[in-house]
This record gives structure tokens, C-alpha cells and sequence, in this order.
């Protein structure tokens, strides 16, 4: 249980820029995953892990829809939804948390809503806790392919270039080092002499997955507010802080210029002063998380970044790209128990009209939909009011809400966003179908984007 001594935030004003397909009817934050708005499954991890309150930043267009879905949802822990201002849909991620910095009394814990995991965040709390870091971060290691993996991602064929980071810890005290993207640097990586003196057991990481989990220290948001060009937290916010760990502290030269909000610009060091108890036990400690010089803990350095990596036994995804919402898809019955802590399932609901009897155990049905006789659907997650008519074979695809499919269809390994009409007649085999688009009757396609005009326009 956390009560009290840190707060939670959720990021979920994200426009999901790289799946505009399947965003361009819906939040991002509410696409869903087994018939569950994303966002709920970082706030019920929230709520499985002790949170009692957590803020959830969205869109200013957004708020009304995810305040009514997360309503419907069943969560216990309290929901403050805060929106942004309008036109500011752009902001990255640090300029959200100053948006909210007068909301934050403590240190917090930021997470973003398309993070789906069953990992525990006690471990990185209590590393934060113990080592009075300013940051924690919680890294995941990579997992093994499944056989869903194999499956094509539906619509065109693109090639995905994941993002890497490289990202140095130091392996004796979990220090986060060095914290960059790959692309950062084209052959060599620099390295000073004092970074590898000071941590000479450095492991240098090119696979672990940015959960985007993120514990800091109240201070970190003031730090914001003074810094306004430090847009983002990952991009920007973060590799700074990580940089400033070994940097001396800054003193004010005459004709400085002064802070915005007046006064002169404080060093990050200032900010990171310890408390009065711990500044007092330091000194006359006998504890020490290094060898070879005489430093004290810590060695000096006031501002302490810190990364958990979770065992290698540990699931986490980040959906933020097509390929991972179609694999999300795909797995999440099989991890249901184990990334909601064994929240009951409603596989079948019980206001659906469901007459086919080839149904199998890999399959969601949402309210009010019709399953007509003479259907079958394998592996399939179907939303509200949908309308399948009879034979229809369906496998392997992600339907949204309020999509009819008319008799004598065949759909594998497909996206149907909201609203969707397919007629009859109609195979679809690796497509994407856009909100609301109307596909002809007898008309078959593989591998393609079907979207009205003004939806392709605006991808």
C-alpha cells in the first residue's frame, strides 16, 4: 500500500501519432483491448499496486468520453480527470506535468496509458525510497516472440523500426548513467573517463523496454516549471537530469539573467537538496553504496537517477504503434489474470444476442451485439452493438463498436474501427478498415487501408 506518499499520474492526452488509423475516430486512450478502454489498465494497475487517487491528463476534446467509459468500468481507486487547455492538444509530456505542478504535494509516480504490464512497482519504490533518488525508471527485458507475433500487422505492408535506447546502469548500485536514443549517435559512443572512473562496473543496454513508468521527486516538477524548454519527459527531461548527476553546482555570475517568474535561475542542484534529516544522517553514515575512494554515499552527487529491470519473467507492452495493438489484441486473454490481478473476465456479455454456436474460447462479445446463426469466430474481440449476419467466418480480428457485417463474409487477421459496414459477400484478409467506411458488397482485398477520403487526408 502507497497512501499518502505518492501520487499517481496517468498521461493519456497522447493523439497516438504513430496508429492514426485507428485514432482518427477515437482518443488513443480509449482504443480498446478486450473490450476495455486502454487507459484502464495502467489505473488498474495503479489500483492493484495500493493507489488510492491517480490525475488522468487528457485531451480537451476527450474528457467528457473517457470520464463516461472509465464510469463504466468498475475501477475503486478515485479518478481526477484534468484536460487541457483547448488548442493545446500538442503539448508534450513535461509540459503536462507543469500544467498540473499545482496539483502535485508529493512525489509521484507518471504513467503512460498505453503501458500494459504485470509488473509490480514496489521494487522501483522502494529503490527510489532508499537511495532518495531525484528519478526511477523501470525498464523491462525483452520477451520471446509467440506465435501470434508471426501474424501480419493488418493493412499495408510497412516496415517497423522499433526505437531504441541506449541506456548505462551501473551494476553494483542500479545507478541510470546514461540514458540516450540510438540515433543519437552514428558509429562511436562517447564516454568520459570520470563517468567510467566513477562507475566502473557499467552495463550498457541496447534491448530493455522504456515502460514510460516513471518515479520522481516533487522537486522534478518545479524544476519544470523553471525549465519550459524541456518539452518532454523521455526525449528531453529525463537524459538532462541523468546527464546533471555528476555536475557541481553552479554559482550565479553578476548580469545573469533573471527567471521568468523573477529571481535568479536556480541550478538543478539547488533544487535537489536534501532534507533536513537526511542531509544531518549522511555524514555520520556507515553505509556506502561504492568502493575504492573515500566519497561519501552516493559520492557526493545531489541529484540520483536510479532504474529498476524488471525479471526476465515479466510481461510489459507499450501500445503505441499498430503492430503492438494488434499483438496486444491478440495475447490479452491469455495474460488477463495475470495484467489485471485476477479482475473477473466477461468474455461473453450477458446482454448479447448470440446465436452462432461456433464460438470459440478465444473470443470477446460486447453488449447488445448480434452473432446470427450459421457464423463462426475464432480469436476474435467484438464490441457493443455489432451485427454479424449468417455465413459469416471471422478469425483473428479486432471489431469495434457498432459494426454491421452483412451475410456470406469471410475476415482474417483484420481491424474494423467503429461504425464500419462490410457487405455481403466481402473478403478481407491483413485489412484495416477506417471509422465508419463502407466496404461493397462481393469486393475482396488483402493487405490494405479501406477509409473514406477526408480520414486518408488527414493521415
Amino acid at each position: 500500500m502507497v497512501p499518502g506518499e505518492f501520487q499517481a499520474v496517468v498521461l493519456a492526452a497522447g493523439k497516438g501519432s504513430r496508429m492514426t488509423e485507428v485514432t482518427a475516430g477515437r482518443p488513443k486512450c480509449l482504443l480498446p483491448i478486450a473490450n476495455m478502454p486502454m487507459v484502464w489498465y495502467p489505473l488498474r494497475m495503479l489500483e492493484r499496486e495500493g493507489f488510492l487517487d491517480a490525475i488522468v491528463i487528457v485531451a480537451d476534446t476527450a474528457k467528457g468520453e473517457v470520464q463516461a467509459a472509465l464510469e463504466k468500468t468498475g475501477l475503486s481507486i478515485r479518478i481526477d480527470i484534468v484536460a487541457l487547455p483547448p488548442g493545446k492538444d500538442d503539448w508534450g509530456t513535461a509540459d503536462s506535468l507543469h500544467f498540473i505542478s499545482e496539483r502535485i504535494k508529493s512525489d509521484f509516480v507518471v504513467v503512460s496509458c498505453d503501458f500494459v504490464t504485470d509488473v509490480s512497482l514496489h521494487p522501483a519504490l522502494e529503490l527510489f525510497r532508499k537511495n532518495e533518488a531525484a528519478v526511477t525508471m523501470l525498464f523491462l527485458k525483452p520477451t520471446e516472440t509467440s506465435p501470434v507475433d508471426n501474424l501480419p500487422v493488418p493493412g499495408p505492408k510497412t516496415k517497423h523500426k522499433p526505437e531504441r535506447d541506449l541506456i548505462g546502469i551501473n551494476a553494483d548500485t542500479s545507478r541510470l548513467v546514461l540514458l540516450a536514443s540510438v540515433s543519437d549517435f552514428d558509429e562511436a559512443l562517447p564516454l568520459s573517463r570520470g563517468l567510467l572512473r566513477k562507475h566502473p562496473h557499467l552495463q550498457l543496454h541496447s534491448r530493455l523496454l522504456d515502460s514510460h513508468i516513471y518515479v520522481l521527486r516533487k522537486w522534478v516538477c518545479k524544476f519544470i516549471d523553471q525549465e519550459r524548454s524541456l518539452s518532454t519527459l523521455k526525449g528531453e527531461l529525463l537524459p538532462y537530469i541523468v546527464r546533471k548527476q555528476s555536475s557541481k553546482p553552479t554559482q550565479p555570475l553578476e548580469g545573469d539573467a533573471p527567471n521568468v517568474g523573477g529571481g535568479t535561475k536556480k541550478d538543478i542542484n539547488q533544487f535537489a537538496e536534501d532534507s533536513t534529516l537526511v542531509s544531518k544522517v549522511l555524514p555520520i553514515s556507515l553505509s556506502n553504496d561504492h568502493w575504492g575512494d573515500m566519497k561519501s554515499t552516493f559520492q557526493d552527487d545531489k541529484v540520483r537517477c536510479y532504474a529498476y529491470v524488471a525479471n526476465a519473467t515479466s510481461f510489459g507492452l507499450r501500445v503505441n504503434t499498430l503492430q503492438a495493438y494488434a499483438s496486444i489484441n491478440r495475447k490479452i486473454l491469455q495474460i488477463w489474470e495475470k495484467v489485471t490481478g485476477g479482475q473477473p473476465l466477461v468474455r461473453l456479455h450477458p446482454g448479447a444476442d448470440i446465436k452462432s454456436t461456433q464460438v470459440d474460447d478465444a473470443t470477446m462479445v460486447g453488449e447488445m451485439s448480434l452473432l446470427s446463426e450459421k457464423t463462426s469466430f475464432r480469436g476474435t474481440a467484438l464490441g457493443a452493438s455489432c451485427a454479424i449476419l449468417s455465413r459469416t467466418r471471422i478469425a483473428d480480428c479486432v471489431i469495434m463498436n457498432n459494426v454491421k457485417i452483412n451475410e456470406g463474409c469471410v475476415l482474417n487477421n483484420c481491424i474494423l474501427c467503429d461504425g464500419v459496414e462490410i457487405g455481403a459477400n466481402t473478403e478481407l484478409k491483413d485489412c484495416l478498415v477506417g471509422e465508419r467506411h463502407s466496404v461493397l458488397s462481393g469486393e475482396k482485398h488483402n493487405q490494405e487501408f479501406l477509409a473514406d477520403d477526408d480520414v486518408l487526408m488527414e493521415i
